[in-house]
């Protein structure tokens, strides 16, 4: 008897009319799994300390508090990917750490009834002034209106002092502790046609430098500082967390260029996923807050292919919300198409710089080159993904290589490893093995080298139908498949596939007379 039978004993010999069932040939592998997860800091000390799955906006308010790091990572993840999987883990703030603040400074009367417009972390507060309104009573009145906003990322707390040097003032306080909370920044009258109501004076956070030669700046205006010692992801055993789940991307509250700091340990568990033994590809998302200089001073610091820093210079947005926005917008697009130009598709959620602090041309060259992927704002203020790299830079040796350079190429290779493996597995899982040239019986499942290369040669079809590869024939004829001769038990592939490219950039001449 040739057939093979998987469940149908062949020394059986009770009478019985057995079937039994082979799905090899019509198993499809299907869209790729995809897991999204977001880590970051909450302000409830009950939230879970396990890897969580979110499906609500309420339920990450609820467990995590409102305001929380984590939270709102997760709101800005699900105003762009509402539909796809979604796990969060929460940790704790560091007991030895320290929260972020900043003084808004208020003097004189209110000459006319009008509102005071500012801005938190990306979020509107405006707080109701009247004719005659004192310094003390504007401030109240913004401590109440703080306090009413249960989604900002801050506490605040009238702090004014009394005798000769008096000061009528507010502070904010990050709701998280940690170095993340320096990123939260105070806009007043953010948009065209806002103004301090009259008589009032109000100033923000100045920028402050250290006394060294030439000075570096500690602080720059508006942002709140102060701010140090984030959750520690090693000592919080994020990694046993996360142990033997595939999660497809991470995006991260922290943000440090530290060689031994959380976005280095959580790349160091993503290289270790990358391997072939592994095959559980992911790419990290974090952003940075500031000026040019400090989101390429971020980009240079990382040279890796499962490094993506998202980069809005100057926008008033949290970095852990332009990162998960960003992440939750590219993951919508790779499941769907790996290969999908990540350019040109709104992120949801994030609060576009002013006008005049958007970068031109010379200045996004600069941000990509550095290894930070480029968001834009149009002029409406929709902020568009225009051009998604890694921190990928150099190969191992030093010189310079563009190979990992964009997003899709990581998301396509991951997607093939995964589909020819699930394909291959899924055919041939209980596959004997021989050299060509043998013939064997029907029904008997032997793999060979003839047989394995036209399987590979028929699954670049495939791939070719989907948009993610090219040049067939060139394929085809640098295939190598062959039995490994040290291993009597296994087929070796050399599957040289030409990625398909992306239309980013189109140069054209119009010559005429």
């Amino acid at each position: 008897m040739s057939i093979q039978f998987q469940q149908i004993p062949a020394n059986n010999l009770v009478p019985i009319f057995a079937t039994e069932f082979d799905n090899s040939a019509a198993a499809k592998s299907g869209p790729m799994p995809w897991k999204n997860l977001l880590i970051g800091q909450a302000t409830k000390a009950a939230a879970p300390s396990e890897v969580t799955q979110i499906f609500t906006d309420a339920e990450a308010d609820s467990l995590f508090g409102e305001g929380s790091q984590i939270a709102l990572m997760a709101k800005a993840f699900r105003k762009n990917a509402k539909s796809m999987e979604l796990y969060c883990l929460a940790l704790q703030d560091d007991e030895d750490g320290a929260a972020a603040t900043g003084d808004v400074t208020v003097s004189g009367t209110a000459t006319e009834s009008a509102p005071l417009r500012l801005m938190v972390g990306g979020q509107a507060v405006t707080v109701t002034v009247l004719n005659g309104d004192s310094a003390a009573s504007v401030v109240a009145a913004a401590v109440a209106k703080v306090a009413e906003l249960k989604n900002l990322p801050v506490t605040a707390a009238d702090t004014s002092t009394t005798g000769s040097s008096a000061v009528t003032k507010f502070t904010l306080t990050a709701k998280n502790k940690g170095a993340a909370g320096n990123g939260i920044k105070i806009e007043l009258n953010f948009n065209p046609g806002e103004k301090t109501p009259a008589g009032l004076t109000v100033t923000l956070p100045p920028q402050t430098q250290d006394t060294s030669e030439p000075p570096k700046i500690t602080a720059y205006a508006g942002y709140l500082r102060g701010g140090s010692g984030d959750a520690a992801y090693e000592a919080n055993g994020v990694g046993a967390k996360i142990a033997g789940t595939w999660f497809n991307g991470i995006a991260i509250g922290s943000n440090d260029n530290a060689a031994n700091g959380n976005v280095a340990y959580i790349k160091s568990l993503l290289d270790d996923r990358w391997d072939a033994t592994v095959q559980q590809t992911g790419v990290l998302y974090y952003s940075v807050a500031g000026q040019l200089s400090v989101h390429t001073t971020a980009g240079n610091a990382r040279d890796s292919q499962v490094i993506c820093i998202p980069g809005l210079v100057k926008s008033p947005s949290l970095p852990c919300e332009i990162a998960a926005a960003t992440f939750g917008c590219i993951a919508q697009c790779a499941l769907n198409d790996p290969a999908v130009p990540l350019a040109n598709w709104p992120v949801y959620g994030v609060v576009a710089p002013k006008q005049s602090d958007r970068l031109i041309l010379a200045e996004n060259n600069a941000l990509l080159r550095s290894g930070v992927a480029m968001l834009s704002a149009a002029d409406d203020g929709t902020v568009y993904l225009r051009r998604c790299v890694t921190t990928y830079k150099q190969n191992a040796a030093g010189v310079a290589d563009t190979s990992y350079q964009q997003l899709e190429k990581i998301h396509t290779l991951s997607f093939l490893r995964w589909d020819w493996n699930a394909y291959l597995g899924g055919k041939y899982p209980h596959a004997k093995l021989a050299d060509d040239g043998n013939e064997y019986g029907p029904g008997q499942v032997v793999m060979t080298p003839k047989l394995g290369k036209a399987e590979l040669l028929t699954r670049y079809r495939y791939w070719m139908s989907k948009g993610l590869v090219q040049n067939y024939e060139a394929f085809a004829a640098n295939v190598v498949v062959e039995r490994d001769p040290d291993d009597d038990t296994a087929m070796n592939f050399l599957i040289p596939a030409d990625l398909i490219d992306q239309l980013l950039i189109c140069k054209s001449k119009i010559q005429f007379k």
